[in-house]
């Protein structure tokens, strides 16, 4: 059999699709969205405990405490969407003041 000695060496710039791409693309593609859903859940946590803190030194008593330097109650929580350098933060439960 003749062997053709003219080979195409130009590279081709296709973009790798779902269908042609191996496990550790995929792996690889996921990781920063997987990362980022974390640092999110991560950031909601956080603020969320800041806030439930910062109302409690406001109030100057823990919740469901009596004590006489109380100076009011708590009032609820209601949601709000956070703008973040990681993507939104949805249903953050941003507490009310007295």
């Amino acid at each position: 059999m003749p062997v053709d000695k003219k080979q195409h060496t130009t590279l081709t710039s296709n973009p790798p699709t779902a269908e042609s791409s191996t496990p550790q693309e995929v792996v690889h593609q996921a990781f920063p969205q997987h990362l980022r859903e974390q640092i999110r859940g991560a950031v909601q946590v956080v603020m969320e405990e800041i806030m439930r803190e910062e109302l409690t030194q406001f109030l100057g008593a823990q919740w469901g405490e009596c004590s006489p330097e109380r100076k009011g109650y708590r009032n609820g929580s209601y949601s709000r969407d956070l703008a973040t350098s990681s993507g939104q933060i949805q249903d953050l439960k941003v507490r009310r003041r007295p």
